[in-house]
């Protein structure tokens, strides 16, 4: 499978962004991949806390992937829309 599009709703940032996946990266990789595009542009960074990747749903409150679970396993597809956000619970 080649890599493919998704969109990304960081939190705290106002714009959706298009970013290219791979299916072989991990979940971790994935919300790295997201966070170059928000954080230090849209979104002030948050040392210390772990990034969290879980489906957009309508209540926000889809449980996230475990980080080291792969983009393919977690059947992620092409223009699948996902939140990335800081975990509140502490750290990585």
């Amino acid at each position: 499978m080649s890599n493919f599009p998704i969109l990304s709703r960081f939190q705290y940032d106002a714009h959706v962004k298009v970013v290219e996946v791979d299916p072989d990266q991990t979940i971790d990789e994935l919300a790295d991949a997201c966070a170059y595009h928000s954080v230090g542009l849209h979104v002030a960074d948050q040392p210390g806390r772990a990034l969290r990747v879980r489906p957009t749903s309508d209540s926000d409150d889809a449980p996230p992937w475990p980080g080291h679970l792969k983009v393919s396993d977690a059947g992620i597809k092409f223009f699948d829309c996902l939140d990335i956000y800081f975990d509140e619970s502490g750290k990585s």
